[in-house]
């Protein structure tokens, strides 16, 4: 006999079972429900609790660290060195904390050098294998460090930052607009201290239109051929 049955289940958790949202979301209307539905959708939950559980045991495992006081999980091991103040090499990590929403706005401060043709890329708004987000990548080219941003498949131009002596180190800070479409991000050379829209080395708001928007809550970076001596997230320093 149908039964009256108004139902909400949600599972939250960072599952790469369901790649496209953290855990599994089942939400419905009230409406006429069975036994039989019931039962179906109890198996639903019971196979993506259990497809979580493996993934979950699947990240336990990963090689876990600390840098500049923030834990992380390496999601490529490559040749990258690490320790508690330096990151060098080649690879790629998440950091275990996450941003406080998708629609956030933050600021990345980073310190770090680039080989020649070597990159480093910060990627926000991402899952937990550094996917679905917001990649920042700088690149170096001789003595020039040019910027790229990525996302949902698509990225911009080269854009030489001026100013920027890439053959030594470099100190940047980042802001990532993530509330706005598509993203906003402003790059400023971290020794001026000066964080107004003018004094930004990249706006992509005159730039180059960043293609689109992170789409979950971690963050983290992608060294090739790179050393990274400091990061620290923060209050986006620019706002609106």
């Amino acid at each position: 006999m149908p039964l009256p049955f108004l139902y909400q289940i949600r599972f939250y958790g960072d599952c790469q079972a369901f790649p496209n949202a953290r855990g599994l979301q089942v939400v419905t209307r009230q409406q006429d429900v069975t036994m039989k539905n019931v039962q179906v959708l109890m198996g639903l939950v019971t196979v993506a609790t259990c497809a979580c559980s493996k993934d979950e045991k699947k990240e336990s495992s990963l090689p876990e660290g600390s840098f500049a006081g923030q834990t992380y999980y390496v999601v490529e091991a490559g040749d990258l060195e690490r320790s508690e103040s330096l990151l060098r090499g080649s690879g790629a990590i998440v950091f275990a904390s996450p941003l406080n929403a998708i629609a956030s706005q933050d600021n990345f401060a980073l310190e770090f050098t680039v080989n020649d043709g070597g990159t480093l890329g910060l990627v926000t708004h991402a899952n937990n294998a550094l996917e679905q987000g917001l990649t920042v990548q700088f690149e170096r080219a001789g003595t020039e460090l040019v910027a790229i941003l990525n996302a949902d498949g698509a990225g911009t131009d080269d854009h030489a930052l001026s100013g920027i002596d890439a053959s030594g180190p470099v100190a940047l800070a980042i802001d990532v607009h993530n509330n706005e479409t598509p993203a906003h991000v402003l790059i400023w050379n971290a020794v001026n201290g000066s964080w107004e829209e003018d004094a930004a080395l990249y706006n992509s708001e005159s730039d180059a239109d960043a293609p689109g928007q992170g789409k979950a809550l971690l963050w983290g970076l992608v060294l090739r051929d790179a050393e990274l001596k400091s990061v620290t997230r923060s209050a986006a320093k620019f706002t609106e």
